[in-house]
């Protein structure tokens, strides 16, 4: 059985992967770099995972329209803290 919900929910993954790059491209939403969706290795830090607009912690559900994609480093990094403030931190290299 524990088989068997583990390819659902990896299925499920790759349904929310592409739906969430046909809304929002395929660019991580934090640095813009293209996201790589043949990374499988979770602890590879370009690894595609979803990112929360209103962090779980703050109340935020798991649904898609509060759902966007990073890599893995990206999300980490950001941690719990609301977009406008973790956007205005960003310093962009020229």
């Amino acid at each position: 059985m524990a088989k068997v919900n583990r390819m659902f929910n990896r299925k499920r993954r790759g349904h929310r992967i592409t739906f969430l790059m046909s809304r929002d491209g395929a660019n991580c939403s934090i640095c813009h770099d293209l996201l790589d969706r043949h990374i499988h290795d979770y602890h590879d830090p370009r690894y595609i995972t979803f990112d929360h607009v209103v962090p779980r912690s703050d109340g935020g559900l798991d649904h898609l329209t509060n759902l966007r994609l990073a890599h893995q480093q990206c999300n980490n990094e950001r941690g719990n803290d609301p977009i406008h403030v973790f956007d205005e931190g960003i310093e962009l290299e020229d």
